[in-house]
């Protein structure tokens, strides 16, 4: 295990929503950004090997995740993130709402890569159980809510992996080799099996049997546990910097998550993207302290690290109370 200097950025709340016709790949673009500015200190992030054990995800029977009671200090900071974005609460196609209605996540994997590289089946893998981790640490936090019924830990798993030309594999899974279908210079999914293109509310899909029909899309699968149709998010890396600027290492927003692959062990860089992905404001403008009294909460959202030389590989109480909160201002809760 090693640490890691890196600055994560993230998008403005509900980024891309705005435009109808805003691509995936220009609602990256809008989320990416530069170096984390708290104190001058970059931020901190545990790194796994691939050789090193990741960690099992929890696949019994989930229960509501148990935080502590809020203090005057986390309602005085609930009420200042939400009065700047509550407005912005409309839309219905976000990551909890997934969870819900579905049962599961699928994903398109990218690897944009421009440098010839080798990925193996077991870095997929491990790639995808911390992302499946953080996703079922998030549902967690929602058990118990109002109209939100989901239980059984949401199922993760590949639409389809996308990749450019310089990518070779190696010691693929049956299922990822079965998903490897999509070789194009950007590594993309085809579009017309994308949720976050299609603009589909909640209200909007036909629901039969948990499974959603994209009519325009040619590349559907039965699986009976895992009946997907469509892609809900990308898991999306690449071995360069991007971002209009170029600087930019580390994205999240309602179109998925995007990292370096570099970073593809990081357990605490996908709980921070995993919270941008369900709509969880970026919290590194918020201030440290209000009204010269209330210190800012530990919380993922305001970057990987909250003081010098911590990190953290959870979501904090805080982040749960403002996903619960996040919850009850939905519109199709």
């Amino acid at each position: 295990m090693m640490k890691l200097c890196l600055g994560v950025a993230s998008a403005a709340f509900a980024v891309g929503f705005g435009n109808p016709d805003i691509s995936e790949d220009a609602a990256a673009d809008l989320a990416s950004g530069g170096e984390c500015p708290r104190f001058g200190v970059s931020c901190a992030l545990t790194m796994y090997d691939d050789s090193e054990t990741v960690p099992e995800t929890n696949s019994a029977v989930l229960t509501r995740r148990s935080i502590r009671d809020a203090t005057d200090t986390d309602q005085a900071y609930l009420d200042n993130t939400f009065k700047a974005v509550q407005e912005n609460v409309t839309e219905e196609q976000w990551l909890p709402h997934y969870i819900d209605t579905q049962g599961y996540i699928s994903l398109c994997l990218r690897l944009d890569f421009k440098e010839e590289a080798v990925v193996t089946g077991k870095q997929i893998s491990n790639a995808i159980a911390f992302f499946t981790q953080s996703a079922r640490d998030l549902q967690a936090g929602l058990i118990g809510e109002t109209h939100f019924s989901w239980t059984q830990p949401v199922k993760v798993g590949l639409f389809g992996i996308a990749h450019t030309s310089s990518v070779t594999f190696e010691g693929l899974t049956a299922e990822q080799n079965a998903t490897l279908k999509f070789q194009n210079a950007e590594a993309r999914c085809p579009a017309s099996c994308s949720r976050f293109l299609s603009k589909k509310t909640v209200k909007d899909l036909k629901i039969e049997g948990r499974s959603h029909d994209y009519a325009s899309c040619k590349e559907k699968r039965s699986n009976p546990d895992f009946p997907v149709n469509q892609y809900d998010l990308n898991l999306w890396y690449s071995d360069y910097n991007f971002g209009p600027s170029n600087t930019s290492v580390a994205a999240g927003g309602a179109w998925g998550v995007r990292m370096l692959w570099e970073n593809r062990n990081s357990a605490s860089l996908y709980y921070h993207l995993v919270g941008r992905a369900a709509g969880l404001p970026n919290g590194e403008n918020w201030p440290v302290w209000l009204a010269w009294w209330a210190i800012r909460p530990w919380t993922i959202m305001a970057s990987t690290f909250h003081y010098p030389l911590t990190t953290s590989s959870e979501f904090y109480d805080f982040d749960i109370m403002l996903l619960r909160r996040l919850w009850q201002m939905s519109p199709v809760k």
